[in-house]
Order: C-alpha cells, then structure tokens, then sequence
C-alpha cells in the first residue's frame, strides 16, 4: 500500500471542506455556548475565530474511510469502529488553511488539556501561520499558537507542532 493514505485527493478535499464548513456553521448555531465560552476562556476574540474558520463537531461521527478519498485498509485508531471507518471526535474543529486551500483538519477536545485528533488524509506537517517573511515562534499547544498569532499576525510566524 501507498505512503500516502489519499485514494482520491479531491474527494477528500471534498468531504473534509464540507465537515470543516458545517463545524464552523454549527459553532455559530443555536444552543453551542459550551463551545463559545471553551474559545472566550483559551482568550480568542469571536473575530479571530471566525477569521480562522474555527467550528465545532458536537458529537462523535463515523465515516467510512473510502466516501472520503481514503485507502480502506489504511491504520485508524480503533475506538469500537467498524473496519473501514474512523471516528470524527467531538470537540473544536480547526481546519488548516494556506493560499485557500484546506490541507489539514485537527480536532481538539473542549478539554484544554485533551489531545489533538487530526482527521485522516490531513497533511502531517506543522501547522505555519502567517508570513514567512516575519521571526518564527514555534509551540507545540494549538490554543497557545492561536493565541500568538491572534495578537501579533502582522510581525510573527508562529508554528504549531501537534502533541500527539
């Protein structure tokens, strides 16, 4: 089998633009104030939220690996799943986004201390934001690389590097 876990590229792209888009949507929804006060309390403004496309995944999802571009003999975690398939946990949804386009989905649960989840078929690299051109800050806490960047986007480079 292939290194690379993507059968089908843009299906992928696809499906998780489509989580990321209905996370972000339902972060903003009705009867969602967990998640809110969860980002106000990790010191993000509702603005750089939003700018960020932050969403929220309230309960846990299955899908199947091949609907979403995806070798189905590929290693998931198996957390009483079917063979084939891999959970969407609960939690903050945080799509990484570079030149618009989506490369990587990483799910944080509203548990400060919890770990990260990065959705199948995300590219594993750092998350980078800002410009290149600017000094690099690297942490390896989503909240804290968030919290950097929201206050100096114009003057820091700040990666992210996933505590698995």
């Amino acid at each position: 089998m292939s290194a690379d876990p993507l059968k089908d590229p843009i299906l992928w792209k696809q499906k998780a633009a489509a989580f990321v888009t209905r996370s972000h949507h339902h972060l903003w929804g009705k009867n969602n104030e967990d998640p809110q006060v969860f980002l106000f309390q990790q010191d993000l403004t509702n603005q750089f939220v939003k700018q960020m496309h932050l969403g929220w995944n309230k309960h846990g999802q299955e899908r199947t690996l091949e609907k979403w571009g995806l070798y189905d003999k590929m290693e998931t975690p198996d957390n009483g799943r079917q063979k084939g398939s891999f959970i969407l946990p609960p939690g903050i949804v945080f799509p990484h986004i570079v030149e618009k386009k989506l490369l990587a989905v990483w799910i944080h649960p509203l548990d400060p201390a919890g770990s990260w989840f990065m959705v199948p078929g995300s590219a594993k690299t750092p998350i980078r934001l800002g410009s290149q051109k600017n000094p690099i800050k690297v942490v390896d806490d989503l909240f804290e690389g968030l919290r950097l960047f929201q206050g100096r986007q114009e003057t820091l480079r700040v990666e992210i590097r996933a505590r698995q």
